[in-house]
């Protein structure tokens, strides 16, 4: 994928983190609770994360938060060296952890929205 393309995704990423996070804040802290001891009870924390809405921004919260920390980190990574081996083998382990922490992380939210 071109370099440019990559960048449009991470402006859009960036755009995605800044609504779920400002939503996401608010849920916790005042939408749905009546105080701030009552949104840290674990019943109201897992009522909470088992919602389809909670959930889904959850979800696009944590794919928008790994593309843009992934990508940015690949950057960095890409500036210390170039080379064709380099750039493949930076763009390959970073697409694994991003294989992993979304794997990871889509697994969590599924548990916790389905009560297991």
């Amino acid at each position: 994928m071109r370099e440019s393309t990559l960048q449009l995704v991470n402006y859009v990423m960036i755009l995605a983190l800044l609504v779920t996070l400002a939503l996401h804040l608010a849920m916790q802290a005042f939408l749905g609770v009546s105080g701030y001891e009552d949104a840290l009870t674990y019943d109201t924390a897992v009522a909470r994360y088992r919602e389809p809405l909670s959930a889904s921004l959850l979800t696009i919260l944590l794919v928008a938060a790994s593309y843009h920390g992934l990508y940015g980190l690949r950057n960095i990574l890409l500036e210390m060296r170039s080379g064709v081996g380099w750039s493949r083998l930076v763009t390959g382990v970073t697409l694994g952890l991003g294989a992993v922490m979304l794997g990871w992380g889509i697994r969590t939210i599924v548990v916790a929205f389905a009560g297991v």
